[in-house]
């Protein structure tokens, strides 16, 4: 399925410029500082450092449990960090600062710093009592307060954009999973993110449907300017649309660098044997 995909962000005077150059002349758009995250016991990431530019596409690989999601939901201010510190442009998510110290982040400051970070998650999350138009058009609606006439002109171009036209009216109930999953990326997108980040976004869909999917994302990749942090067991999908893999394991970044870096010559026994599994199918 080819998906015509051109999203209007504004016009980046970097965009040309090799990624590797642009990470050292642009202020990161992303940074976890020394970010650790517990549960009780267990430490699922351990004093992670992670940078990334604006307009980045960033792949996360790894086992299952090794603290890629974690690292994602902790972005959308869905877990706080036990450690450490995130920004966003600049600005400190989690804290804020008050004379001269870093105190805890109130409500407000979460929404307004995470304002510019769209998810799409595993599961498609919609509104089952509403039409695909209507999941589409409550957070413009809601959260930018546009009015019902902006955010229903928003949200059609949206999912004529990720090839959903002709299914406006009908409810989540009658959709394939690969529909339903384009519905979520158009509600995603429909906000303008400058940062959007994909959770396993094919893991809940049958194979056959997987391929739809990507498609829409590997469009959104080509074409917008959003920085992009996709967590992924797809390595071919990885392959193609990532300027830089990492490679988790245990709740650290084991290993990283560009896709025929990672997959052709990869450095650490643990990432070797964890992409042998694939390259065996």
């Amino acid at each position: 399925m080819s998906v015509p995909l051109k999203l209007i962000y504004n016009e980046d005077p970097t965009k040309n410029i090799d990624c590797e150059v642009r990470k050292n002349i642009v202020r990161p758009i992303v940074t976890y500082n020394n970010i650790s995250k517990s549960y009780g016991d267990l430490q699922v990431l351990k004093n992670i450092d992670l940078e990334i530019a604006p307009g980045e596409k960033v792949a996360l690989i790894g086992p299952s449990g090794s603290g890629k999601t974690t690292l994602a939901r902790l972005l959308m201010t869905l877990e706080e960090p036990t450690s450490g510190t995130i920004e966003v442009e600049g600005e400190m998510l989690w804290h804020q600062r008050v004379n001269d110290k870093l105190i805890k982040a109130n409500e407000k400051h979460l929404h307004q710093v995470r304002g510019n970070i769209g998810m799409v998650f595993q599961h498609f999350n919609l509104f089952p009592h509403m039409t695909i138009l209507r999941n589409v058009m409550e957070a413009p609606r809601n959260v930018l307060g546009l009015s019902k006439e902006e955010a229903k002109e928003r949200a059609v171009k949206m999912l004529e954009q990720v090839g959903l036209s002709s299914k406006i009216d009908a409810y989540p109930a009658q959709l394939s999973g690969g529909q339903k999953q384009r519905v979520a990326i158009a509600r995603a997108l429909v906000m303008r993110p400058k940062v959007m980040l994909f959770d396993e976004p094919t893991s809940a869909l049958d194979p056959e449907l997987v391929g739809e999917v990507l498609e829409v994302i590997k469009a959104i990749a080509s074409e917008g300017e959003m920085a992009m942090l996709l967590i992924t067991h797809e390595m071919d999908f990885a392959k193609d649309v990532a300027d830089r893999i990492l490679f988790f394991d245990q709740g650290r970044i084991i290993e990283q660098g560009p896709p025929k870096k990672i997959f052709n010559n990869p450095e650490s026994e643990r990432l070797q044997t964890f992409l042998s599994r694939f390259n065996r199918h």
